[in-house]
């Protein structure tokens, strides 16, 4: 995030919707979908999927980071526009989340059900679920386009797939093979030696 946003102060007003994460730590702290000056996404659907999806990203509902205090529990409300004010919708905890019965939302369960299957599968839901404005590969897996021009991006790119439990290693050893035969010089010696000595951890 670039930090002259988030330096900038919350809008308690006209943002969308207002959080608070509460700490193992018993700190707790609120946020909103806002920054003063700044304009939030037209889409509110999406405004607040990548809202927890960031939230993951930062560490505060990923109980193997190591650099962040797991959240006990964030609560999320949105502005009710007859009153002006911000009503407690749901809340998010560690391994499930649980609805104020009044504000429940079936496109936005589906959401949080996608994103605890992924946590529990011990997959990234922000690599699968965040969206943006630029084009992206449906599948990250597809060889229909070059977008690596030399290996050493492309075993990286791999690597990634693999550490963070993306896709399994044979499927992507598959797609580095089928790679190289398109666009390079063919999958050689070099390749499966680096492939047999990949170590994580």
């Amino acid at each position: 995030m670039n930090r002259s946003y988030a330096s900038l102060p919350w809008d308690t007003s006209q943002s969308t919707y207002q959080q608070e994460i509460i700490l193992e730590n018993g700190k707790s702290f609120p946020g909103y979908s806002k920054r003063l000056g700044k304009e939030e996404a037209k889409d509110k659907r999406i405004l607040l999927q990548n809202l927890i999806l960031r939230m993951y990203q930062a560490g505060y509902l990923d109980e193997n980071n190591p650099q962040r205090d797991n959240a006990v529990q964030i609560t999320y409300s949105w502005k009710d526009d007859s009153t002006g004010r911000y009503v407690h919708a749901f809340t998010l905890y560690q391994d499930c989340y649980e609805w104020n019965p009044n504000h429940y939302r079936d496109y936005l369960d589906k959401f949080l059900t996608r994103f605890y299957e992924l946590k529990r599968s011990g997959k990234n839901p922000y690599e699968h679920l965040y969206e943006t404005k630029r084009a992206k590969f449906l599948d990250p897996l597809s060889i229909t386009n070059q977008r690596f021009f030399n290996k050493v991006n492309l075993r990286n790119y791999c690597v990634r797939l693999i550490k963070n439990n993306i896709r399994a290693f044979g499927e992507v050893l598959n797609f580095y093979i089928k790679y190289c035969e398109r666009y390079f010089d063919g999958f050689t010696s070099e390749d499966q030696s680096y492939f047999d000595n990949i170590k994580f951890g």
